[in-house]
């Protein structure tokens, strides 16, 4: 098992018979993937049966996050063979693991009250703790007899500063980029680009606690789309491949009481037009119905799409995108909890800052490939400022 600096840490902290460890770090700093590591490491050696709970914001957080990589981590030591849902040792339902000497790690969110209040545990994982509320992860901990695990990207101070950090049974392991030796050259480039905004830079660059100031849109979490009559649906496109991602929304627009519903219909690099086409279908987008707004600089793509059956328009790059976002705002925001890759957009979408901290009149070039697909549908279909036309007045004098 190639393992990392924070692994050690948590494993340090386990067997000095700590409480817990609060892991904080910035993007790419191992914390989620080493604190798996440690709990498979763990599970794979106790001699007698344990349960171990690993708890995020929602399922689908789960199963694009910690799931993924806990099948990977299974993957690469050999105790699976193939893919997950093909073990028998994996409980799909319950999502579940069991392992040869009876120890389970199971999956749950932290909006299943049953299982928050349910029966305890010997271990938990508590992953992005910054999305979840203290009393939630209060719940979860009285219930855990001996380990307590939580990571988290220091946005801003919450429970884990307040509660866990000032606690001597805690102790708190800090993480950066750099503890990650298996990055490659082009990810760390990536990362580094974020220098540029002082904010971002000192959470997802440095993993030191701040406070991402200027986070463009408020939005809700729901549990689905609402049903679509008399709604207006529309689709957004934004193009990505190597070092971008292509990302494609669905809106549903109640415009009588100025709410947006967003729902993700597919979000990735690499995507050839064929794959767009594909994944439009997948999703039941309508073809030569709602509008399906893309990117006006790629028409060769949206040619394409369109010659597939799909309603493409260009976007509106007619007006700027400080004033498309500001109208935007005046609408209510609600997405879809399976919307991962939108929630995380979302959450740090910002206004871009100069050295010195000012803010400027434009977002951030980072966390923008979904939130470029919303705007060009929302702004496109229902913001028409479509100049009245021009009536011609002559003048002159009349023949005789």
């Amino acid at each position: 098992m190639q393992t990392t600096r924070v692994f050690d840490e948590i494993a340090k902290a386990y067997r000095d018979g700590l409480r817990g460890v609060d892991s904080r770090g910035g993007t790419r700093s191992t914390k989620t993937y080493s604190a798996l590591q440690f709990l498979v490491f763990l599970a794979v050696g106790l001699a007698r049966r344990k349960l171990i709970s690993v708890v995020s914001e929602t399922l689908p957080h789960l199963k694009k996050g910690a799931i993924r990589d806990f099948e990977r981590i299974l993957q690469d030591e050999g105790i699976i063979a193939g893919a997950l849902k093909d073990d028998a040792r994996w409980n799909a339902t319950d999502c579940l693991f069991t392992f040869a000497g009876g120890t389970v790690i199971e999956f749950f969110s932290a909006d299943s009250p049953g299982k928050v209040h349910g029966p305890s545990r010997d271990i938990l994982f508590i992953n992005e703790g910054q999305n979840i509320r203290w009393e939630t992860a209060r719940q979860l901990m009285i219930r855990t007899r001996e380990f307590i695990i939580v990571d988290y990207n220091p946005t801003h101070e919450f429970w884990a500063h307040t509660e866990l950090a000032p606690d001597p049974r805690f102790r708190t392991i800090v993480s950066t980029y750099k503890d990650n030796p298996f990055l490659t050259p082009a990810q760390v480039e990536d990362i580094e680009r974020g220098k540029k905004n002082a904010n971002w830079w000192r959470v997802y660059g440095l993993g030191e606690t701040g406070q991402l100031e200027g986070v463009i849109y408020e939005f809700q979490q729901i549990e689905a789309m609402p049903d679509p009559a008399g709604l207006v649906r529309i689709g957004g496109l934004d193009y990505g491949f190597t070092n971008s991602k292509t990302a494609g929304v669905e809106v549903l627009a109640d415009v009588r009481r100025k709410r947006l519903y967003l729902d993700e219909m597919f979000y990735g690099s690499g995507m050839h037009n064929f794959d767009i086409i594909a994944a439009l279908n997948a999703h039941g987008f309508p073809k030569g119905g709602p509008r399906l707004y893309a990117d006006c600089a790629e028409p060769k793509a949206n040619s394409e799409i369109k010659l597939a059956g799909f309603n493409v328009w260009p976007s509106d790059k007619g007006k700027e995108i400080t004033f498309q976002i500001a109208w935007l705002s005046q609408w209510e925001l609600f997405v879809t909890k399976t919307s991962t890759n939108v929630i995380h957009e979302l959450r740090n979408y910002l206004w871009d800052t100069d050295r010195d901290g000012n803010r400027l009149n434009h977002p951030i070039k980072e966390y923008d490939h979904a939130m470029d697909a919303f705007r060009y549908a929302a702004f496109g279909q229902l913001a028409d400022f479509r100049p009245p036309k021009k009536t011609t007045v002559r003048t002159g004098k009349l023949k005789r």
